[in-house]
């Protein structure tokens, strides 16, 4: 637990960091990062249940995608359709004794684009919908929305956590996740209704300096309502990581993070979150 804490501190603050020096651009590189390794991560997974991937290629178009849908906005489904056009066409080049093989590959190949980059894609289709602030020392809207997402989403699985080990007693899905507990979950759904009207009040009353939010509105109440379905989405999106990894036999994803596991531990909230986010700023939208 202690380590844990440590590198998560550690983690938040080095990502806070680039985040805040280069804004949009250096959060949409540590999103194409964390994605690209998440989806390494998940086709590790998906290997050990026993549908390989095609890797080179998913990799390939997955770390494509999102710098392609940054620079160049609503191209990035497009980058999408063509590495699946030439990663299907690929089969052609192989000898007739390998081709099935290559073609069993493909579904779990597109499967784990699909689930992880295309779905965490959504982070940069927020970022561009929103216009970024004249002045380079302030936030705007649209990276202030990514960054409420995360922190909403991350606070679920700490209120979840420090709740479920206090006083966590009724299994929520035990042959999914043995340690989640309904508890946990109310104490998840409380942080991120907390922390998810927290930070606009804070933005909007002792912070406005640092942030830009042009013809955008997002106050105290939005945010805790908002944040109940981030929370939701959230939980789901765990379970859905704890089921891939139940069936092939892992505990955590990986172990790149010290005291937390793999990417796909760190990013598996977010996955169902981002384009949940996306559609709620569509609401928003002034």
């Amino acid at each position: 637990m202690i380590l844990r804490t440590f590198a998560t501190i550690i983690l938040w603050g080095l990502l806070g960091g680039i985040v805040y020096g280069l804004k949009e651009p250096g959060a949409m590189w540590i999103l194409n990062f964390c994605a690209t390794l998440t989806l390494f991560e998940v086709y590790t997974i998906l290997g050990r249940i026993g549908f390989a991937a095609n890797r080179i290629t998913g990799l390939v178009t997955g770390a494509c995608m999102i710098p392609i849908a940054f620079y160049f906005p609503g191209a990035g489904i497009d980058a999408l359709a063509v590495g699946a056009l030439f990663s299907s066409a690929a089969c052609v080049v192989f000898p007739q004794d390998q081709r099935g093989l290559y073609v069993k590959r493909l579904l779990p190949t597109f499967f784990g684009l699909l689930f992880v980059t295309f779905l965490l894609h959504y982070f940069v289709r927020i970022l561009r919908l929103t216009d970024i602030p004249q002045s380079p020392e302030q936030i705007g809207f649209g990276l202030f929305f990514c960054l409420w997402i995360v922190l909403v989403a991350k606070f679920s699985d700490i209120g979840a956590l420090l709740v479920g080990k206090t006083i966590g007693r009724t299994k929520m899905a035990p042959s999914i996740s043995p340690g989640k507990t309904v508890e946990g979950l109310l104490g998840g759904l409380g942080a991120s209704a907390g922390i998810g009207a927290l930070i606009p009040w804070l933005a909007n009353t002792h912070l406005s300096h640092l942030f830009d939010f042009g013809t955008w509105s997002f106050d105290a109440s939005q945010g805790a309502w908002w944040g109940l379905v981030i929370a939701v989405v959230s939980v789901i999106g765990d379970l859905i990581a704890s089921v891939l990894k139940r069936l092939a036999g892992m505990k955590d994803s990986g172990g790149a993070i010290p005291g937390i596991g793999g990417l796909l531990d760190l990013t598996d909230s977010l996955i169902l979150s981002a384009p949940t986010g996306y559609f709620i700023i569509l609401w928003l939208h002034p």
